[in-house]
């Protein structure tokens, strides 16, 4: 199993990718990267609406299934009432259709009323089926619309972005929030192709927390990206790394890596 040795610090640089250098008989490579979040969703709007109460801020703390916006639904409660009368109307005109169709085909038996009118009678009676399940269906999607005008969080997390304010009217798609969880945490960062053959996923590591008086924390590679720059050559990996007290995303560090 190959040891990796990553040393973290609140530098103010971009990703770069990894040098190598020779000390004694060993080559050491680096490259700096970025702490990242290991989840993390842009929420957005799904309906057409105004806002009518944000429950969040920046840095709020959040739980799976709490809401976070409130979006005005009185004109989808109206539109819900008008389907759900729809699907009313279309189940009576249903039964009706039914009832003359049971008629029409015993005439027609009865050889009381011609088979053009016991088709016909059939064929609206099929119609009415299909339009009770048009109506249904716009019922179950106003029901879906209506639902949309609370959007909640999926997971557990931290709110670091927000874009939402109240009586803002939404766009369909509009980013409102940023929602990461923070309880897993990883280490992101940019490598030459020459040292890819050098790190493999499960690798353990040992990442030193510079701003956290140095701070030794143990992780390990989980991910390898299997395509690369084409201009540039590099190959992103990412190490998981834990969960701790004032280490955040967003903060960059130094990997040391080798064998």
């Amino acid at each position: 199993m190959n040891r990796i040795l990553l040393t973290v610090a609140l530098v103010s640089v971009l990703i770069s990718p990894s040098s190598a250098q020779v000390v004694g008989t060993q080559t050491t490579r680096t490259s700096t990267g970025v702490v990242m979040a290991d989840r993390s969703v842009t929420l957005a709007a799904k309906v057409v609406g105004r806002i009518a109460a944000v429950k969040v801020e920046e840095g709020d703390r959040v739980n799976a299934g709490d809401i976070l916006i409130d979006i005005d639904d009185a004109e989808l409660r109206a539109e819900l009432a008008a389907t759900e009368a729809t699907v009313d109307q279309e189940e009576v005109n249903l039964l009706h259709m039914r009832k003359l169709d049971k008629r029409y085909q015993s005439l027609s038996k009865q050889k009381s009323v011609s088979a053009d009118k016991a088709d016909e009678a059939a064929f609206n009676y099929a119609l009415a089926r299909t339009r009770v399940k048009r109506a249904e269906a716009d019922l179950a999607r106003a029901r879906a619309m209506l639902g949309e005008t609370k959007i909640t969080a999926p997971f557990a997390g931290v709110i670091t972005e927000k874009r939402a304010e109240v009586g803002q009217v939404t766009a369909t798609g509009e980013p409102l929030l940023v929602l990461e969880d923070q309880s897993t945490l990883k280490f992101r960062t940019s490598v030459k192709e020459q040292d890819v053959p050098h790190i493999e996923k499960g690798d353990r590591i040992t990442v030193t927390i510079d701003a956290l008086d140095d701070l030794i924390l143990e992780g390990a590679v989980t991910r390898i990206i299997p395509s690369g720059d084409t201009s540039t050559h590099e190959f992103v990996v990412e190490a998981a790394l834990p969960a701790q007290d004032k280490l955040y995303p967003g903060m960059f560090g130094k990997a040391e890596f080798g064998r």
